[in-house]
């Protein structure tokens, strides 16, 4: 996995063993959303997602510190190409940030590039960019992988 974290934003590359439609349904379908968002040491206890430009989406993780909610609008829906998104967590006193995910399908595996922009500080970037980095290393990839549908 390749990271590039900046001022206001952060890229990560992954590469997936499993097809992009795969993938791509791992991103908006609630029931399997569910099963992979969240970071390490931390559980997802409920995924909503009305994928549709301009529909919302909302995830509810728990740890040993509280509840974690992250929840926004969908922007721009490519299926199995693009996936946009607004990023706002319930919690924590955060400006609204932008996720891009882009989807390329080579046969039976994915790359996978996730670009989260707009943050205000160098500690949101590196705190998003371990949140997403366990987040797919340790539960999307192995999720998608073996369980996709």
């Amino acid at each position: 996995m390749k990271k590039s974290p900046t001022v206001n934003a952060l890229r990560i590359e992954k590469t997936i063993k499993a097809p992009v439609e795969r993938v791509f349904r791992a991103w908006t379908e609630a029931g399997q959303m569910v099963q992979w968002w969240s970071p390490e040491g931390i559980e997802c206890r409920d995924a909503q997602a009305d994928p549709k430009v301009g529909g919302a989406y909302r995830i509810h993780m728990v740890s040993k510190d509280g509840k974690h909610t992250a929840y926004g609008k969908y922007t721009q829906i490519i299926p199995n190409k693009r996936l946009q998104f607004t990023w706002q967590w319930e919690e924590k006193d955060m400006p609204q940030t932008i996720v891009t995910v882009e989807f390329e399908g080579v046969g039976e595996i994915t790359r996978l590039t996730l670009l989260h922009k707009g943050f205000v500080s160098k500690e949101e970037v590196e705190s998003h960019s371990w949140g997403w980095t366990t987040c797919l290393e340790k539960r999307f990839a192995p999720y998608v992988e073996k369980h996709g549908s």
